[in-house]
This record gives structure tokens, C-alpha cells and sequence, in this order.
């Protein structure tokens, strides 16, 4: 004996919706997520712009540079770093490096902002050795490097 068996299937209408449905579900999620990495990676973008640009304006020069002998303070040498900014955007300088022949020392400055058109002031202890070169290297907080040398006669 034969026995047939009914089964129904879905129909194409169905099928069609419930595909349609699965690829405007998918679709919307890619959609969202590929805008949020594109907003992200434009704002590394700018953001990297933004700083490459401002370093390639900042121009700090070392313009004066003063061996002191026996700072009243200390009873020791020290040396006076004169900082000019020529350039359109203020910096902040982050450290200064005072070596010579024998010695290096490096201070991390703290409020070391320099405005555009201006000059600032940077004194520090440093017993530096008679008719020796002594070079002072400055870095911006952007990490611009100068360097000059001076040595006392």
C-alpha cells in the first residue's frame, strides 16, 4: 500500500520576503559600521593633518645663550637658555639638554609655553668646565629639535 504524504514547502512569496528581509537587515549593519570606521579613521586623519601641519609652523630658535659663573643662588656655574618663537603657533617646550665634553644633563620643563612673536627665559644650574663647548639642545613638546653651542672664554 501506497501512502502519500502531504508536505507543504514555503511558498516563493515568503521566500523572497524573508531573503529580502535577512539582506536589508545585513545591509544595514555593514552600512552603519563602515560609517563608523570611516568617521573614525577621517578624525586620525585631521587630527594628524592638524599636528603635522602645526609642526612644520612652529620655528623656535635658541637666540641667547649665557654662561653664568657662580650663581648667587647655588655658588655654581649655571647657564641661561633664551628661547624665541618666529614662527605663527605657539609651542611648548618639553625639555632642554645642557652637555659638554665630560657631562649631560636633561630638564623636563613645566611651563614651558611659548607664544608666537615671543621670547622666553630658561635658567638652570649647571657647572660648566672653563674654554669647554657646551651645546644646549631644545625639544618641543611636538618634538621639534634646535641646538646651540656656546663656551665661555
Amino acid at each position: 500500500m501506497i501512502f502519500f504524504v502531504k508536505r507543504r514547502a514555503l511558498s516563493t512569496v515568503v521566500t523572497t520576503a524573508l531573503m529580502l528581509t535577512a539582506v536589508a537587515v545585513i545591509g544595514t549593519g555593514v552600512v552603519a559600521w563602515s560609517n563608523s570606521n570611516l568617521r573614525t579613521f577621517e578624525n586620525n586623519l585631521v587630527t594628524s593633518a592638524s599636528n603635522n601641519t602645526n609642526k612644520i609652523n612652529e620655528m623656535p630658535i635658541i637666540e641667547n645663550v649665557v654662561l653664568v659663573p657662580n650663581y648667587p643662588l647655588f655658588g655654581i656655574n649655571s647657564v641661561n637658555v633664551t628661547v624665541t618663537n618666529v614662527g605663527t603657533v605657539g609651542f611648548n617646550v618639553a625639555k632642554i639638554q645642557i652637555s659638554d665634553s665630560t657631562q649631560s644633563i636633561t630638564k623636563t620643563v613645566s611651563g614651558g609655553n611659548v607664544t608666537p612673536h615671543s621670547s622666553k627665559l630658561f635658567s638652570y644650574s649647571y657647572q660648566w668646565i672653563h674654554g669647554s663647548v657646551t651645546t644646549i639642545q631644545v625639544t618641543t613638546a611636538r618634538g621639534t629639535t634646535i641646538s646651540a653651542q656656546a663656551m665661555q672664554p
